[in-house]
């Protein structure tokens, strides 16, 4: 029998009237079993089939039928006084045929044109051979099930076991169907080239590259999972566990993921400025571009996961270790709570927020609270210039499109505290190191040798932040054994400038003399390249007080001591406590 332009209706619930389309089909039947009640096809020759299979939210496939299915679009329904004709497939072959996939869970339509396809009944396997063609050219498809006839009865469980392969990429799915409906499979993955990966998906350019991948997966009508997943990019390994329910229709994603060594600049990640930035000279370039960021796209389905590296390597960062975080999303929020991690010496705890609807500016919070960080893991091009541990404390809230646009609207506040810390002398540091050079400027007579080591008993920042601003009033300190120095002015990340004025006291009992500090010293300038210089204007000041106390045989300089009683140099508790009482 020969059949041209056949049509098959679809499921009432389908995208498309017709499930399948054929140009020419042509079958061999054998006359004695059908006195049998049997339908025997020998052989079946289909040309230009155009086939869409799809499901629904509820998981219903289009190519299930049953008496009413039809009408109402439901799970299949058995006629217990009935029995299905029996069916018995030979042979099948066909040729230029499109056949798609739609997922009513994900809306997702996955197509492949097919060459040539050859299936070949032999005892209780089913042979099939493939060749893929269009932008798919190149791939080929072999392996063996079971007999369809079984498959239709759902009776016993259903074998398959398949593998597709093109070049130096081959998958394998082994498995079978039971009876309940549920997929039992061992899935495997080698890719050492993303060019057999680039016509199904364009994006696949990006992956690093070989790929090594298997898993052990369960999938029933409302839960996917995978066990002893195994994930190997560029050869670094990747272990745990994804589930995937669909209750209701609407799936729920949760992930287990655990990595013993991971380098992200072996997966092409660069420790890179702003995206469609100008070039600019390091000294010019703004700290915070004013360039779009991107957009924050999230899966539309909730999704919870858990992260756990023993050591991370990331461009631009000292080492991690110790990974440990989780995540959970909506389509608008991403969540990080708990997030905790080992970098530089030191511990880090903390809770990151990222929310923003389609076309809405980022909103980000930041909890964080770091200590026993080490001064020189922080700074590695440092050497051995920089010694010494900090605590750090962040909390902070953003709103904004660009990275400049989400410091000039920070509010919150930033504390830094560093004890017992050393800073070499020597030209590249005194280049290098503000506070050396701000030091240096205070200590004018007593200025620290080429080869010395500056002691810092302590250091303080402490900054509430309004609208990317920071007024500084005392609440930044530095005291080493010779003297305290407590600041005043402001920190302004949306201007991306800094004016800081420095007043240092001596501290008694050291042989120090007065006289020898510079009254006042700035810091001005922008952030990324502020300068260090007396301020003329204190210094007059100074001397406007001494030549009174000159000319009152220092009355009144005596009446000014005991008037607002000794200089304090507790200037790193005070700054802690945000400010001089």
């Amino acid at each position: 029998m020969v059949a041209e332009d056949v049509a098959l209706g679809n499921a009432p619930w389908g995208t498309r009237r017709e499930m399948a389309t054929i140009q020419r089909a042509a079958f061999e039947v054998a006359l004695a079993p059908l006195l049998q009640g049997e339908l025997h096809v020998l052989s079946v020759d289909v040309d230009g089939a155009d086939v869409l299979l799809e499901s629904n939210r509820q998981g219903h496939a289009n190519w299930v039928f049953t008496e009413g299915q039809a009408a109402t679009g439901g799970p299949p329904q058995a006629d217990p006084g009935r029995s299905a004709p029996a069916v018995h497939l030979d042979k099948l072959v066909l040729s230029n045929a499109r056949i798609a996939y739609r997922s009513g869970l994900t809306q997702t339509t996955r197509a492949v044109t097919i060459e040539s396809l050859q299936i070949d009944v032999q005892g209780e396997r089913t042979v099939l051979a493939a060749r893929l063609a269009g932008a798919q050219r190149g791939w080929r498809l072999d392996g063996a099930t079971g007999r369809y006839e079984t498959l239709l009865q759902g009776q016993t469980d259903w074998p398959f076991d398949l593998r597709l392969q093109a070049g130096n990429a081959r998958l394998a799915a082994k498995g079978s169907l039971d009876v309940k409906g549920t997929v039992h499979a061992a899935l495997s993955a080698r890719i050492d080239s993303a060019d057999a990966l680039t016509p199904w998906f364009e994006q696949a350019k990006a992956l690093p590259m070989p790929i090594d991948a298997s898993a052990k997966v369960e999938r029933s009508a409302t839960t996917l999972s995978a066990d002893a997943v195994r994930l190997s990019l560029a050869g670094q390994t990747l272990t745990g566990k994804a589930t995937v329910r669909t209750p209701g229709g609407t799936p729920q994603v949760e992930l287990d993921v655990a990595a013993g060594s991971i380098d992200l600049a072996r997966w092409g990640v660069a420790a890179g400025a702003a995206p469609h930035a100008p070039a600019a000279p390091a000294s010019k370039a703004p700290l915070f571009a004013d360039t779009p960021l991107p957009e924050l796209v999230l899966p539309e389905f909730p999704l919870r996961a858990r992260v756990r590296i023993e050591h991370l390597a990331a461009p631009g960062l000292p080492a991690l270790g110790a990974v440990n975080l989780q995540i959970a999303s909506t389509a608008d929020r991403l969540v990080v709570d708990p997030l905790s991690l080992a970098v530089a010496g030191g511990q880090l705890r903390g809770r990151v927020e990222l929310g923003a609807r389609r076309g809405d500016a980022l909103r980000a919070t930041l909890r964080a609270d770091a200590t026993g960080l080490s001064l020189q893991a922080l700074d590695a091009g440092s050497g051995e210039r920089a010694r010494g541990r900090a605590d750090v404390q962040l909390s902070l809230e953003a709103t904004g499109r660009t990275a400049h646009a989400l410091a000039a609207s920070t509010n919150g506040r930033v504390v830094v505290t560093v004890n017992d810390a050393a800073l070499r002398g020597g030209a590249a540091a005194m280049e290098r190191n503000i506070l050396v050079l701000l030091l240096q400027a205070l200590l004018p007579k007593q200025a620290q040798q080429a080869d010395a080591s500056l002691q810092i008993q302590c250091a303080v920042a402490n900054l509430p932040l309004k609208n990317g601003v920071a007024a500084v009033d005392h609440s930044i300190a530095i005291e080493t054994d010779k003297l305290a120095v407590a600041a005043s002015g402001e920190l302004n990340f949306a201007a991306e400038t800094v004016t800081l004025g420095f007043h240092p006291v001596a501290k008694k009992g050291l042989g120090l003399d007065p006289a020898s500090l510079a009254k006042l010293v700035r810091l001005e300038g922008p952030l990324r390249d502020p300068k260090v210089g007396i301020d003329m204007a204190g210094t007059a000041r100074e001397a406007a007080t001494v030549g009174a106390a000159v000319a009152t045989a220092g009355l009144s300089l005596v009446g000014k001591r005991l008037l607002f009683g000794p200089e304090d140099t507790q200037a790193c508790q005070h700054a802690l406590a945000a400010g001089k009482p």
